[in-house]
């Protein structure tokens, strides 16, 4: 059987024979734990980072447009004239029972000239 005493002290031994080697074991112990939390440190706030900022996006939100619109310089639709009506606003609001709130809103571009002999301001649109 073997005994504990004497191999602790046989152990004990090594120890001291060998300083450089216990020195750097430990030390590479010491960066390995010491990575292990890091990383696990750094994985959990990028983790509640991401959460919350998927949560302040707004995930019930719902856009219906109508017509066409432009984005960087694709043309994203069919036609030019609005075809949503106030009416379609309401319908949805009391046909959708799973819809809170309907906010409507109208937009467009329009040009502007400043005619600057006359100082006569035309809108064209």
């Amino acid at each position: 059987m073997i005994d504990f005493e004497s191999t602790f002290k046989i152990a004990l031994r090594s120890l001291k024979v060998n300083k450089m080697r216990s020195i750097l074991t430990s030390l590479g112990i010491i960066i390995g734990v010491s990575a292990v939390i890091i990383m696990l440190s750094v994985g959990e706030g990028a983790k509640s980072k991401i959460s919350k900022d998927i949560s302040s996006m707004g995930s019930n939100l719902l856009l219906v447009m109508s017509g066409s619109s432009t984005s960087g310089g694709a043309r994203l639709g069919g036609g030019t004239q609005p075809t949503l009506r106030m009416k379609d606003a309401e319908a949805i609001l009391k046909e959708c029972p799973s819809v809170l709130e309907v906010a409507p809103i109208v937009s467009g571009a329009k040009q502007v000239f400043f005619l600057i002999k006359t100082g006569l301001r035309v809108f064209k649109g």
